[in-house]
């Protein structure tokens, strides 16, 4: 009896250690390092809460003058580019759709002259 016990036991402590140990061996599937994943779902509204959290650790004299405006320039920075970025997705969005009417009003245009032709 004691050896199912010992047999239950260890096999409890290596699947957790399997558990605690894996993490630190597994790899990015998709290739892409943490940080560029950070950016690729930063959002400006996580950006304004950023900045929010900034003014607020400020207020409370949580750090100095010098470190607020520098970190707040920085994400005033980053909040512009998120905005440039998302026009220039609307802009060619525009772009596509202006192209798609166009070629939808030749293609009518030329039914019509071949039913009359």
């Amino acid at each position: 009896m004691d050896i199912v016990y010992l047999l239950a036991g260890s096999a409890i402590i290596l699947t957790c250690f399997y558990f605690i140990v894996s993490p630190f061996f597994t790899t990015n599937e998709s290739g892409m390092s943490i940080e560029e994943e950070a950016e690729e779902n930063l959002t400006l509204e996580s950006v304004y809460g950023a900045v929010n959290e900034l003014e607020m650790d400020y207020l409370m004299k949580k750090m100095n003058e010098q470190d607020f405006l520098q970190l707040k320039q920085q994400y005033q920075l980053l909040a512009t580019e998120l905005l440039s970025q998302e026009n220039n997705l609307k802009k060619d969005r525009l772009n596509t759709d202006a192209e798609e009417a166009e070629l939808e009003l030749l293609r009518e245009l030329q039914k019509l002259r071949k039913q009359k032709g």
